[in-house]
Parts: C-alpha cells; structure tokens; sequence
C-alpha cells in the first residue's frame, strides 16, 4: 500500500476528485488505482477566503506497488505501514474490576474482554439510556441525581458534550479506539478529520453497542455500583468494596483498574485515606460561549461559508 501525503483540493471540490489527484502526484492513469482510502483530511484556511482540503490518503494499484516506490522520489510518496493492535488472549485466576465506564473504563473493559478474561465493571451512575432521562428531567427543573448526572453514568462526562474526540497524545493505538468506535456506529469520518467528534445523539447508541460486546465476549457491567475501598493481604489486593443499592458489597479479585474520572471526589479521598498514592495534575476548567455560526465562519474562512465547508470553529488556551 501507497500512502500519499499533502494532496490539495479547493474546498469547493469533492472527494471524487481525490482519485485524479493520486493518479496525477503516482503519474500514472486512474484506471491504474485499485483502492483509495482517505487516512487524514484537514481544511487550510491560511489564506483565506481561499480554502483548500489536505488529504492524506492510501491507495493500492492493480499491478502491485513495489516497482513504483523503488523508482519514486516524490517526498509525499511512501510505503503505508498500518499499526495494528492485536490484543493476546490470557487466563488469570480471578477476573479483573474496572471502576468506571467513561472512556478509559470503556476500552479498558473492551480490551480485556477480547483478551479473554471476562472484566467486571463497576459504574456509580446509570446506564446511558436511564442516564439520559434522568439528566434531561434535571435540565428540565428536576431533582439532581448525585450518583447519575452529567458527570457520572456508562459513557462519562463527554457523553453529553457533543462527543469530542481532540487529544494532545501522540500514541500508535489511537487510531484503533478510532476504529473500535466506527465498529459500533460512529460515522467513518472520525478515522481522518482533524477534529473529529461524533455528536451525542450518535454516541448514545455507539456506547451501548460497546457495552453490549463487552457483555457478548463474557464481560459484566454492573450499574448503580460505586466503589468505597480496596482490601489487600501482604500488599497485594485481594479484593474490593462497593455500594450498590444502599447495601456494602465485597468483590474479590487480584486486579482492578481505577477509572473513576476527575470528579469521583469522595472515592479519591477514600482511596487516599487507604494509601493508594494519588499524583495532583493542574486545574483545567472548560467554559462553553454561544456565538452565531456565521460570524464564526467569517473570522475563520474569511468568507460566507460554502455549503462543502464544515462549520468553523476554534480554541482559546490561556495558561495562568
């Protein structure tokens, strides 16, 4: 496989273009290309109004791909080494505990469960369809409910933040999650938009069918379960605490992976006090601004926005 870097289309172009271009930087005919997949795509407004599309893309060709990329001195032309994620299968004598089923929790449980050790996951909060009714009734004047809210239930804070996918690590298995969260109904742009989100209505549905594979590969999700403590013997853990509707339960294990978010303040401090070590990271605070779209679009594009260009958006960084 071919991979192609820095192809360039007005923005008022579509994708079918993408194909003439390959060919054009492969000099070879179009009829030549077998396959071409997009593998990052990114919108360049620097000299604005005038917007152009960069791709990066992978293409194989009928005749094989060894000949042209021996001959081959275009810079942006490279051989295409996919990573691959391949997860071994494992035993254990007891079945590992997820505390949490945001994001870390979720694909901690997913892993695991594809390794073949049937994870049990601990979630405070509701599942996201019980989570939803409860967050809606309380926007709605209702009664807050301290363990299921916006902060806590299956899905995470990020469940009802429009699904935002931006990270600041660099890590080969990015792409996978990526992929994983295609697999269960996000839209296949996410694999190579430069700011890929998949939108709360999509993530409802993508984070059930991550649950439901979880539980089909063995693993359990027990809801309403929040943990209070861990028990160990000659320091090695040999078990855990939780509530789960109003009554102390014990779960032994030899494993447990803490993924309980930023604001599980009471179970950090529970934690703390049974001398698990905790590491402070600095305070970041996220303040959402309602501005009209076109004026947006106008400081970004320098232009009305062209029915073919995403809405514009940006970020503001002040570091105190």
């Amino acid at each position: 496989m071919i991979r192609i870097r820095d192809l360039t289309l007005p923005a008022e172009q579509g994708e079918g273009a993408l194909l003439y271009a390959a060919a054009k930087a492969l000099r070879l005919p179009t009829s030549e290309i077998k396959t071409l997949a997009i593998f990052r795509r990114s919108l360049d407004a620097r000299k604005k109004p005038v917007l152009r599309w960069v791709y990066t893309v992978d293409v194989t060709l009928r005749s094989g791909e060894g000949a042209l990329l021996r001959r081959s001195r275009d810079p942006r032309i490279s051989r295409a080494e996919p990573y691959i994620y391949r997860i071994p299968k494992k035993t254990a004598s007891s079945r590992p505990v997820i505390a949490g089923f945001g994001p870390a929790g979720m694909f901690a449980a997913l892993v695991l469960a594809r390794a073949g050790l049937r994870p049990i996951v601990l979630e405070r909060g509701d599942c996201v369809e019980t989570r939803r009714e409860k967050v809606e009734a309380f926007w709605n004047g209702g009664a807050l409910d301290t363990e299921s809210n916006v902060q806590f239930g299956e899905g995470g804070a990020g469940t009802f933040s429009d699904g935002k996918l931006n990270t600041g690590t660099k890590n080969e298995r990015s792409r996978w999650v990526l992929q994983q969260l295609v697999k269960h109904g996000a839209q296949e742009e996410i694999l190579y938009d430069a700011k890929p989100h998949i939108g709360t209505d999509v993530l409802f549905t993508v984070v059930q069918r991550l649950r439901g594979t979880v539980e089909r590969l063995g693993g359990e999700v027990r809801f309403g379960a929040r943990l209070i403590g861990l028990e160990r013997e000659n320091g090695a853990l040999t078990a855990v605490r939780y509530v789960k509707g109003g009554e102390e339960r014990r779960l032994e294990c030899a494993s447990v992976i803490l993924a309980v978010g930023h604001s599980a303040r009471d179970t950090l401090r529970a934690l703390s006090a049974e001398g698990v070590a905790l590491e402070p990271k600095p305070f970041s605070m996220g303040v959402r601004i309602e501005q009209r779209q076109e004026r947006i679009d106008l400081a970004q594009y320098g232009a009305e926005r062209a029915p073919s260009v995403p809405p514009a958006d940006y970020k503001l960084n002040v570091h105190l």
